[in-house]
């Protein structure tokens, strides 16, 4: 969708979620404290805010700008089929991180969806890869086409003798 409004209005990604941002931001400011006090049974304004928690608090909004803008990035130059395979690929990278540096420990399951993700991550790129090698060797129709004012002509002549198209 992202893609289509931004080829439909013609504006960059960035445009696109700067015209977005304001109404996504009144979205969440009106609707996250209900959320929070319906699914946690707390006041989300009775909780004590020290300088360490306000901190992370905003270091996740700065890792969530990223993370939109870059979303925006993606679906804008590609495919959304090519962010959902990025998104597997962020998903493998967090629970190998998670497991580099926490020492989250793996088993079997995480093992196997990491491994299906990336032979699937790597098929896609193969197929994309094909399919961009075959669209580039292909004549475009427009190439096939004569130019205005040019006609093809029935008889080609070559070397004085006539040769049927």
């Amino acid at each position: 969708m992202t893609n289509t409004i931004q080829k439909k209005f013609k504006v960059s990604s960035t445009q696109l979620l700067y015209q977005t941002c304001p109404y996504q931001a009144m979205t969440l400011f009106v609707s996250g404290p209900f959320l929070d006090k319906f699914l946690t049974n707390q006041n989300v304004f009775a909780f004590q805010y020290t300088p360490q928690v306000l901190g992370f608090i905003v270091l996740s909004c700065l890792i969530s700008i990223s993370v939109n803008f870059s979303t925006f990035l993606v679906i804008g130059k590609t495919s959304p089929v090519t962010y959902q395979v990025l998104g597997h690929l962020k998903t493998c990278l967090v629970l190998a991180f998670g497991y580099v540096l926490l020492r989250d420990p793996f088993n079997w399951r995480n093992i196997l969806g990491i491994l299906i993700a990336m032979f699937g991550m790597v098929l896609y790129s193969y197929y994309c890869t094909l399919e961009g090698q075959r669209k580039a060797t292909e004549p475009s129709p427009q190439q096939l086409q004569p130019k205005e004012g040019e006609t093809i002509p029935l008889v080609h002549l070559e070397n004085g003798s006539a040769r049927h198209k």
